[in-house]
């Protein structure tokens, strides 16, 4: 075998992603792999280059761009290919992709928006389908593509490029294609000014649009272009590669010459866009402006407006609304409009008005009345705006980009004479998930909760898994990869995770960790601040540990290693990097750690250090339960074992350092309590303990005691991670905590009562920064997992575990999709006298584990007793089991 040098092992993994450093059982029989070997103590890789299973060569189709040297960023352009369709046609699908955002027309039509969230390395093209609406005679493909240029939640990098192939086949029999390349025309859009600057830190673009400036009917059939249109210039004419291999200039950021791309096929659904006009207009004042309403939009000037006057009289719910122009250049008419629940879209309307109309157009999820003490303007979220400029007469004007949203203002002023507002709306953005979540309870709060979780996971839950939409629109792992588990078992959707898992790992750093928010651009800027001590925030490394769990559980759920071809050898890497990093204590330093970080959690400790029993548990769990598994799935038997050692050390090393034999607790600042002058213990550590399997049988108990009594000394976990508390009181038999908890702190959130979302803190208020759709969906998780208790225990979902807990529910009833089919599960009735109903997919086996009181249901056979007082029954495939049960 032949060598490979450190370095060189780094650049294939940064570079080529380590695509192929797997057992050659792990890719399809036709790919030839070269081995990865765990050999005395360590990994040996050989070079492999980027595996051909995954890319999309659209050659002749070449990278096409605007013919000039300097790119600005947040500029727009329109290219345009006429066809000829001169007979019926059979299909037509090809590709396209737009580097960062296109929005592609058919004769006039909006056909879709891309691309998804990636890597510049690995960019994805879109799949599309004219086979429709391709019409006899001329025909005109059209793209309005911005180039962000700045670094975005949903953009690291990377340069402007436009590529496009169409294949159509006719029903003679005949084919034709249709290419990216020197004929297609394109053109600088003026309607937006080129070189805007950024929305935010991670929001590239700031949007103005002028409807005067807008080239009318360019995308359809019978446009006479004039001298601004220019034939495209071909930047690359490798059709495998992304732009990020084009000669084509990055002036902002220097970025380029890497030529280890690969061009890809879009790896999930084309999301569905939907029409939501179920809004209200709340309400309507005048205001009147001390400062330049542009220097307010561009600045935030304190003191800018005061209120001028207050408008009655309108119809809240209507589909027009008639106005007048308010007085002068110096006043502004603003008009509030509220959504049934909160959605994630491209906000629209239209507007007869006047010519020189601006209108800007604000976003917030949450938001007071002015009559009820709120603000005038809802501009205090990120600066969500967008500037419109009307022409005289009808304008239908949309956001280019998407939204989170739950309220709509706008803003008119430089406007004279009537106005009238019709078809307010949101064009709403949604996955097209296989399945809807079947899910209910007897509690009514609970069922609101339950609501709530499954329109954030429509909201939040797209290309790319993120924690938020209105800040963001970053994919994480940690906190939020838990959600693979309800894509999986909740809506039967295994695509998504798939991308998650592929997407997220290419963010591997060449130090060995993975940036904790990727493909975005907030840790890789985070990178270069460390250094200069510019920030707090550094890359988490307890999401690349989350990374590993989030990556073992997709491959339980779906049972396929090929699913992880590009992941596993990272994830190998990473291990390096926790072997490398132990202390001469034998724990895992959680302080002073360079460009990195640890999170843990945002609410649960008060100092940095006092992570550390929490996240060396946490690794060791990791290691137990991920990835040594994963270890011993792909055959490298040595390192498993290798990885379970480390394990129980680190549990152990945790527990010499941490556990208090006079509480029978671990205390998580236990070295430093005198300098601390109190005693403090967390969730997340005795979670840890719990569920890792390391909690000795004697201290359980007390556990259970500290989680439930929950005294001061307790750091508690914030919603995103209080799953974890969860599952660890359904491990010690007490699922009632989670129910009185629901009614405590879950209903009484502000997203649940108003938005049908689940918010990002415990606490949360309108007109501020606040995320009121965020990830942390826990009640839909414990309805699974705890209550039902339901989880996979063999890979490919072949063997299950259900082990009821209702507490006080008197009913439920939920659908877990497995890759076999849906298991049914219905409890009903009061303990005592409870019927479950269980109703099988074939090949799969179901161990029922029920208190060791419960009598043998009929047909099936005990087979175990996993825990005191627990007793378990292996249950049949393919079949309807009704049991009886008294003690549950």
């Amino acid at each position: 075998m032949n060598k490979l040098s450190r370095r060189g092992f780094l650049g294939f993994v940064s570079s080529a992603g380590a695509l192929g450093f797997l057992p050659s059982s792990v890719l399809r029989a036709s790919e030839p792999v070269r081995p990865l070997i765990f050999k005395k103590g360590k990994l040996q890789f050989e070079p492999f280059f980027l595996p051909k299973i995954k890319e999309l060569d659209l050659s002749p189709a070449a990278w096409i761009w605007y013919p000039a040297e300097r790119i600005l960023p947040n500029s727009f352009f329109h290219f345009r290919r006429v066809i000829q369709i001169s007979k019926p046609v059979q299909s037509a699908h090809g590709w396209i992709l737009g580097e960062r955002r296109y929005l592609l027309f058919l004769n006039g039509e909006r056909i879709q928006f891309g691309p998804a969230p990636a890597d510049p390395r690995y960019s994805e093209a879109d799949l599309v389908d004219f086979s429709r609406d391709l019409k006899l005679g001329e025909n005109v493909i059209g793209a309005t593509v911005v180039y962000f240029g700045f670094g975005d939640g949903a953009w690291p990098a990377g340069k402007a490029g436009f590529i496009f192939k169409l294949e159509i086949h006719y029903e003679d029999g005949e084919k034709e294609i249709i290419v990216s390349d020197g004929n297609w025309s394109v053109q600088q859009a003026k309607s937006w000014p080129a070189g805007k600057y950024k929305r935010w830190y991670l929001r590239a673009l700031q949007e103005e649009f002028d409807n005067r400036l807008y080239p009318m009917g360019w995308n359809a059939a019978g446009f006479q272009e004039d001298r601004t249109w220019r034939k495209a210039k071909v930047f690359s004419r490798d059709g495998n590669k992304t732009a990020l291999s084009s000669s084509i200039s990055d002036y902002l950021y220097d970025s380029g010459g890497n030529q280890q791309t690969q061009l890809r096929k879009r790896s999930v659904p084309m999301l569905i866009e939907k029409q939501v006009m179920d809004i209200r207009l709340k309400e309507a004042h005048v205001l009147q402006w001390h400062t330049g309403i542009e220097e307010y939009f561009d600045f935030k000037t304190e003191n800018s407006f005061e209120i001028a006057e207050i408008i009655g009289g309108f119809t809240e719910q209507s589909d027009t609304w008639h106005f007048e122009a308010p007085k002068g250049e110096s006043q502004g008419l603003v008009l509030s409009f509220e959504l049934e629940e909160q959605v994630i879209g491209w906000p629209y309307f239209s507007m007869d008005c006047s010519e020189g109309t601006v209108v800007e157009l604000m976003v917030q999820q949450g938001h007071e009345l002015l009559k009820n003490g709120g603000p005038a303007l809802i501009n205090n979220n990120f600066n969500s705006w967008t500037r419109f400029i009307c022409k005289e007469g009808e304008n239908s004007l949309m956001t280019f980009d998407y939204e989170s949203v739950k309220w709509i203002q706008l803003h008119i002023h430089h406007s004279e004479g009537p106005i009238k507002i019709t078809d307010v709306g949101i064009l709403r953005r949604l996955y097209d998930f296989p399945f809807q979540p079947m899910v209910q309870s007897s509690h009514a709060g609970f069922n609101k909760l339950l609501s709530a979780s499954i329109n954030t996971v429509r909201n939040n839950s797209h290309e790319t898994i993120v924690d938020c939409v209105g800040r963001e629109r970053q994919q994480y792992s940690g906190d939020i990869g838990h959600i693979v588990h309800a894509l999986h078992f909740g809506f039967g959707e295994s695509q998504l995770p798939s991308r998650f898992v592929d997407t997220y790992s290419q963010g591997m750093t060449l130090e060995g960790f993975f940036m904790d928010s990727w493909p975005a651009y907030d840790r890789l800027n985070r990178l270069a601040q460390r250094q200069l001590e510019l920030t707090p925030w550094g890359v988490l490394l307890d999401h690349s540990v989350g990374f590993c769990f989030d990556c073992w559980h997709h491959y339980l759920y779906t049972g396929k290693k090929e699913g992880l071809e590009e992941a596993f050898p990272r994830l190998l890497r990473f291990y390096q990097l926790i072997k490398n990093s132990i202390a001469e204590d034998g724990l895992l330093p959680v302080d002073n750690l360079g460009v990195n970080a640890i999170w843990m959690d945002t609410d649960s400790y008060k100092a940095t250090r006092d992570k550390q029993c929490a996240y060396n548990l946490y690794v060791a769990s990791m290691l137990k339960q991920a990835l040594s598994s994963l270890a011993g799935e792909f055959g490298i038997l040595d390192l498993e074992k290798e990885m379970l050692d480390l394990s129980y050390l680190l549990a152990q090393k945790v527990e010499e350092k941490f556990f208090l034999p006079s509480e029978n607790l671990l205390i998580i600042n236990l070295p430093w309590m005198g300098e601390d002058g109190e005693m403090r213990t967390c969730e997340r550590s005795l979670a840890h303990w719990v569920l890792g399997g390391f909690v000795p049988e004697s201290a359980k108990t007390k556990v259970l005691k500290e989680l439930t009594s929950r005294p001061s000394r307790l750091g508690r976990c914030y919603p995103a991670n209080v799953i974890w508390p969860y599952w660890t009181l359904a491990a010690l038999g007490n699922t009632e905590e989670i129910i009185q908890d629901f009614d405590q702190r879950w209903l009484p959130m502000l997203s649940v009562r108003e938005n049908n979302t689940i918010q990002e803190h415990w606490h949360a208020e309108k007109d501020t920064q606040n995320q009121l759709s965020h990830a942390g969906i826990a009640p839909f998780y414990a309805a699974y997992m705890c209550f039902a208790g339901i989880k996979v225990l063999q890979p490919g979902g072949t063997l299950v575990q259900v082990r009821p807990q209702m507490a006080t529910l008197e009913r439920l009833q939920l659908t877990y999709h497995t890759c076999q089919g849906p298991l049914e599960f219905e409890c009903r009735g009061k303990k005592g006298k409870r019927k479950l109903r269980l109703k099988l997919p074939l090949g799969v086996q179901v161990q029922l584990i029920l208190p060791q009181k419960e009598k043998l249901p009929k047909g099936a056979r005990e087979i175990g007793s996993p825990d005191k007082g627990l007793v378990t029954f292996l249950l049949e495939g393919g079949r309807f089991w009704e049991i009886d049960l008294m003690f549950v």
